[in-house]
């Protein structure tokens, strides 16, 4: 009798230089940046990594996404968004073979046949999605779960020009989850351009005088997003009265967003 596997799909978005599916294979870099200029195509190379001792084999597509007012990313089929940058790039190849311990490259192209309205940002999502998953499972013995490895790579094609730039901090406020104490802010990019920022919080005890500040979150925004930020306040901060001071930087060339709350932790 074959054995019963239940299926489950590991999701590793690459926000960061390597992305690290949980059955090892990795991808490099996170994010794919194109730009619309000229009729020449223009091809980057994705750097993939097997370390396993089974070989992996991987399918490439596409899919829209967007962020929904929590900050949370919703997938869409491909070509479903007017953002959708799916039907300007191709990759090569589109099915991927790993042998144990290989690493090899795969080409995406931007392709330059296609129109695009000037000034406009277009965006996706590359998923590396393993297909021979039964396999790797009969090889390494497992007899109940299944992982099916999934990677997704951003994909970004930007305008050859200089766009207005504009984000804000709209609200900001405190929250309690049970014993948990939270700062809500509220993200608007009403600019015409995609912005990657850090959020920095510092937490003030206006009676100590003494500062506890937070790890960065990272906050990357396109044209048009609005969504809340929810960040856990550091369950080591003694009780007493604090002035939050929230700090938005998008790096250079652009002016720093700052935001403050007095508040009491009881």
């Amino acid at each position: 009798m074959a054995p019963l596997w239940a299926l489950t799909l590991m999701l590793c978005l690459a926000d960061h230089v390597i992305c690290r599916a949980q059955i090892g294979f990795t991808v490099s870099p996170a994010k794919l940046y194109f730009t619309q200029k000229g009729p020449d195509e223009q091809t980057l190379r994705l750097h993939l990594a097997n370390p396993m001792n089974t070989r992996l084999v991987l399918q490439a597509t596409c899919a829209d996404w967007r962020r929904d007012s929590l900050g949370d990313k919703v997938y869409y089929p491909a070509g479903s968004l007017p953002t959708s940058c799916c039907s300007l790039v191709k990759v090569t190849p589109s099915i991927i073979e790993l042998a144990p311990g290989e690493k090899r490259d795969v080409l995406v192209t931007l392709v330059t046949n296609t129109p695009v309205k000037a000034g406009t940002i277009r965006n996706g999502m590359l998923l590396l999605t393993q297909s021979n998953e039964q396999e790797v499972a009969r090889l390494q013995g497992a007899s109940q779960f299944i992982v099916k490895a999934q990677i997704g790579v951003h994909l970004y094609v930007l305008p050859d020009e200089n766009l207005q730039s504009e984000i804000a901090i709209t609200s900001m406020n405190v929250l309690k989850s049970g014993e948990q104490r939270q700062v809500a802010l509220r993200i608007h990019n009403s600019g015409h351009t995609l912005l990657e920022s850090q959020l920095r919080l510092e937490y003030l005890n206006t009676e100590t005088m003494e500062e506890v500040k937070a790890d960065p979150i990272p906050v990357n925004t396109m044209p048009a997003d609005a969504f809340s930020v929810v960040a856990t306040v550091p369950p080591s901060l003694p009780t007493g009265k604090y002035l939050i001071v929230a700090v938005l930087d998008s790096g250079p060339g652009h002016t720093l967003k700052v935001a403050e709350l007095e508040t009491t932790f009881k």
